[in-house]
């Protein structure tokens, strides 16, 4: 065994020798940045040894400066200890779990374009019962259902109630001197509680993204959102796509439950921040509606999701599923309040995406509309309420910040855009201060820039220097600077980072941008052929998604992710499954809407399509 000391932190441990940085950091529950789940392909997950230096690996020496390796930084996927080492943190690495974002959904669910009705099927009845004596021994549950009678509650006979609640019945009732709210939800007895609480009745929208999970705690007799929440997904530290997480499953038996136990402590705590923001007792939530990619639907429940990833693609089930909180294992809710699971597509098309398409109104619209959720995977869906074909494509994470030397998620310290003229650039960092890295919608905003001004090529080549137009300025000339690998562009100077390093846009930083936009346009490609249609016959084009949500339409065309039309029929959709699980919740009739979403829409599989590589190749180019 030995000795490993983190720093700042001034945590100590004991290991076997050989063991990684990254599962001596995850044993002590430091979180950092592994985008790529340890696989060192992204080199994100950059420390500092200070004592105990091991020689840098291959995988090191090709993702590191040779000035980084010489200052003693490694990559914590990669090095493994053999002897007593104190290794230091870098701030700018760390997962902050506990920081909340901004939702940007408010008002009620009136206010919502194309006006949904409200009805959830939820009803609560107040009771005022005769107590009992020795000539009125009818039991509890007797007496309760007579109340309900007096009440004109239908099918009386038929209402179900649990175990759980005939439990709590005999004292509950008794404290609350027979005065009692009992709530109905679909011909079943939900809750009982002491007292009046006719005028309190509240739901919770969950989107359970690979990034980011947000809640929206909602009145469900006003349809009003109360408060709203997100906060980045624990599973992070697994890798920031599905594959590695399916990966990580794959390793150790108990690794599924650890998945399971992780997204299930983040709904947790969502719930534990929303209901008092909102100031509302918890114990009055009774419906909660989950929305998600098919992977987080099958991590939340504990499915296992080995098949999703390989050929043919099989996930363990696509249809809604009606459960009871205590269906899930440690959800902080009452056990009988109702979860309903929205459906999924296909393994790679989820219950998110017809979250969205509801949210939108795509599937009754006579337009044909384009929508694209844009992230690790980009899900794409063509047509209208005629007919509607999805795809989904391996976009790869580069909008996400991983594979780029200087990338990160659109978090405090990330340049989100960027603006060049012949002379100078600017940019904006969110929540200004010191520059921490540059996000997808920044990335986008500078290649796009240096496409106008000539920098980069049509086949994606930083160009030399002595190739730059004459106009251009010597400021702007001089940040191209040749480097072993390529050329790469100063887009940041050391005295305006957090880390003091200067930060670059390298040559592979382009190849990966153009991996991932071509991926997407290709997409769009066999859509638009599947359907028999021109890029002119789109009515409008809606990005959603974190990243949708922020990137300069211009930008996009510019550098070919989109197809062009113009400005004014581009939109971003918003948190469109959010919104989507928002409606659904406060909605009862739009959950067959999603059923018929789901099953209506027609999946083309891109891995079956001998023209997919085709347009992929051609996509490439700028």
């Amino acid at each position: 065994m030995i000795k490993i000391t983190f720093l700042p932190d001034k945590k100590n441990i004991k290991v076997n020798k050989g063991t990684t940085i990254l599962e001596a950091l995850e044993s002590v529950e430091i979180n950092i940045n592994a985008p790529c789940g340890g696989k060192g392909i992204c080199g994100k997950c950059k420390i500092l040894i200070n004592k105990g230096i091991a020689t840098a690996t291959p995988i090191e020496e090709e993702l590191l400066s040779g000035e980084e390796i010489k200052k003693g930084f490694r990559l914590a996927c990669q090095t493994k200890i053999f002897e007593d080492t104190v290794i230091e943190i870098p701030s700018e690495i760390r997962l902050d779990f506990k920081r909340v974002f901004s939702s940007n959904l408010k008002g009620d669910i009136n206010r919502i374009k194309n006006n949904f009705s409200l009805g959830t099927n939820l009803k609560k009845v107040f009771l005022d019962l005769k107590k009992p004596s020795l000539d009125d021994q009818r039991s509890d549950w007797g007496r309760i259902k007579n109340g309900l009678s007096l009440k004109k509650i239908e099918n009386i006979s038929n209402l179900k109630i649990s175990v759980e609640i005939l439990k709590k019945i005999p004292i509950l009732i008794r404290r609350a001197n027979f005065k009692i709210t009992v709530t109905l939800y679909n011909n079943e007895i939900i809750d009982i509680e002491k007292g009046d609480t006719t005028k309190s009745s509240y739901g919770i929208a969950f989107d359970i993204g690979t990034t980011t999970v947000a809640g929206y705690l909602v009145d469900l007799n006003t349809g009003e959102e109360l408060s709203a929440i997100a906060k980045t997904n624990l599973q992070n530290i697994h890798g920031d796509d599905v594959i590695s997480r399916i990966g990580f499953t794959q390793k150790r038996k108990e690794n599924l439950e650890i998945l399971q136990r992780e997204i299930v402590n983040i709904l947790n705590e969502i719930i534990k921040e929303i209901v008092p923001q909102a100031g509302v007792n918890i114990n009055n939530i009774y419906k909660i509606t989950i929305a998600g990619n098919t992977c987080m639907h099958h991590l939340l429940l504990g499915f296992n999701p080995s098949y999703i990833a390989p050929s043919p693609y099989i996930p363990v089930i696509k249809e809604s599923l009606n459960l009871k909180a205590k269906d899930i294992p440690r959800l902080a809710l009452e056990p009988t309040v109702n979860v309903f699971m929205l459906p999924n597509i296909s393994a790679f098309v989820g219950a998110d995406i017809v979250a969205g398409i509801l949210a939108i109104c795509m599937w009754k619209n006579e337009k044909i509309s384009l929508y694209i959720d844009l992230g690790t995977n980009g899900e794409i869906v063509l047509g209208s309420k005629r007919k509607m074909w999805t795809c989904s494509t391996a976009a790869g994470p580069a909008f996400e910040g991983a594979r780029i030397s200087s990338g990160m998620r659109a978090t405090e310290g990330a340049i989100d855009k960027v603006k060049i003229d012949n002379k100078s650039i600017d940019y904006r960092v969110i929540k200004d201060g010191k520059v921490r890295g540059i996000c997808g919608s920044g990335l986008i905003d500078l290649i796009a820039e240096l496409l106008k001004l000539g920098l980069i090529n049509k086949s994606g080549k930083l160009v030399d220097r002595e190739e730059c137009k004459p106009e251009l300025s010597e400021e702007i000339r001089k940040r191209i600077i040749k480097g072993p690998k390529g050329n790469k562009f100063l887009l940041i100077k050391s005295k305006e980072t957090e880390s003091g390093n200067p930060f670059f846009l390298t040559q592979k930083d382009i190849r990966e941008v153009q991996l991932a936009k071509a991926a997407i346009y290709a997409g769009i490609k066999i859509l638009l052929k599947e359907v028999n249609i021109s890029p002119e016959d789109i009515q409008k084009i809606l990005l959603a998604g974190a990243f949708g949500n922020y990137i300069d339409k211009k930008s996009a065309i510019r550098i070919g992710l989109i197809p062009y039309l113009p400005l004014e029929k581009i939109e971003s959709a918003g948190n469109a499954a959010g919104r989507g699980a928002e409606i659904i919740l406060l909605s009862e009739k739009t959950r067959k809407i999603c059923e018929r979403i789901s099953k209506d829409i027609k999946y083309i599989e891109l891995s079956s399509r001998a023209d997919f590589q085709e347009e992929f190749i051609k996509a490439m180019y700028f």
